[in-house]
């Protein structure tokens, strides 16, 4: 029997469809690891605890002007302040401080940097509450080089961002030769993923660094604490990393026990998402809602891939680090050290970046940066 082109396509979206439900079937069935407590894909909102909220996803970026107009101007994130308000270079011995190992470079102090804040609609746990933000850092006066690393390595990461309308969107990127990684360079129909309903149709495509970018459009579109008119609905995270087990343990040491996991059952092989992302092979995954938000982290290992990941530094164009507001960096400094794991910082321990505002970065076991930061905890007894 000869089939017709849509006849295969159907075929191969339902037969898609059936192993993926396979797979959810069986993980109700397989017991899973003591670290993912969770036996379905995690949805909706997860109250604070330890972490309060997701802060943002920190893009080191080579202009704050592209920066603004991919993510602002086209794709429909918020912007922090007035689009067009000067955005001066300063020296700020704080941020510095607490960077100022590990980076490279024998000047850290030399660096200058300016920040925009792109608040992301949709990440909030609540209409008006605090949004998951893009911090995207400018850095000059000390040496740099791009960070590019395969989708499949360790320490590569991007952010999912769901959108109104798709179609639209990926017009105004291709319209400006916006690069896409999707294999064909049109979105492709997802039978199926984890904790998302309805028809998904997504699309990859890099940023003004390179970075890969995840634009879906779900249809219905999904309950989300955005504004009615947003083109912007929501967003997760994703890291790939080394050692599924290894780096999920140690984010739940971090943030606490309401950081719970769901797992793949086992290693997925699915032609579609190999179109999706451009890389293929076998990968396994987990996900976790970060506390005090509806921001869906998600970890990807894949069976192969580099062993030695590259090192990320901060100065570099395309490094990303996510931040965990946290309710006591005291508490979390005292987990980092229990991990064996020391910051960034000669110090190391949250250093004061404003009057009462402290912070510590840190890296995980793929070289991808962690910040953690408080409020109001404790009053620098060196400020005025």
């Amino acid at each position: 029997m000869k089939l017709s082109v849509k006849s295969t396509a159907r075929a191969f979206i339902a037969i898609s469809f059936l192993l993926f439900n396979f797979v959810s079937i069986a993980s109700a069935q397989t017991p899973p690891p003591s670290w993912a407590t969770l036996d379905a894909p995690p949805t909706g909102v997860v109250p604070p605890g330890d972490v309060l909220r997701a802060g943002h996803l920190g893009r080191e970026i080579a202009d704050e002007e592209d920066i603004s107009h991919f993510y602002h101007d086209l794709i429909g994130l918020e912007i922090r302040g007035t689009r067009d308000q000067p955005r001066p270079f300063s020296q700020h011995h704080g941020l510095q401080e607490f960077v100022d190992i590990g980076q490279g470079v024998p000047n850290p102090y030399d660096s200058m940097s300016r920040v925009v804040l792109l608040p992301i609609p949709g990440t909030a746990a609540a209409p008006g509450g605090p949004e998951m933000t893009i911090e995207a850092i400018e850095i000059r006066g000390i040496k740099s080089a791009p960070f590019h690393v395969a989708l499949r390595d360790p320490g590569a990461s991007y952010l999912t961002i769901f959108v109104r309308d798709l179609d639209k969107t990926l017009a105004l990127l291709k319209d400006e030769r916006y690069p896409v990684i999707t294999t064909g360079g049109s979105p492709v129909e997802v039978p199926s993923w984890p904790g998302l309903t309805g028809k998904i149709r997504a699309v990859f495509v890099r940023d003004p660094d390179g970075t890969p970018v995840e634009l879906i459009e779900l249809s219905p579109a999904p309950v989300s604490t955005a504004a009615a008119d947003s083109k912007v609905l929501g967003a997760r995270v994703t890291i790939v990393v080394n050692d599924l087990e290894k780096t999920c343990r140690l984010y739940q040491s971090f943030v606490g026990g309401d950081f719970k996991f769901w797992v793949t059952p086992s290693w997925m092989d699915d032609k579609g998402y190999d179109q999706l992302t451009g890389e293929a092979g076998p990968f396994r995954m987990a996900q976790a809602i970060v506390p005090g938000s509806p921001v869906v982290m998600q970890f990807v290992e894949y069976k192969t891939h580099n062993r030695k990941p590259k090192v990320q530094y901060i100065q570099d164009p395309g490094t990303a680090h996510f931040l965990f507001m946290s309710k006591d960096d005291d508490v979390e400094i005292q987990r980092v050290h229990a991990a064996g794991i020391h910051t960034l910082s000669k110090s190391d321990v949250p250093v004061f970046i404003g009057p009462t505002t402290r912070s510590f970065f840190i890296r995980d076991p793929q070289s991808f940066l962690l910040e953690f930061m408080d409020n109001n905890v404790k009053k620098d007894p060196t400020a005025k």
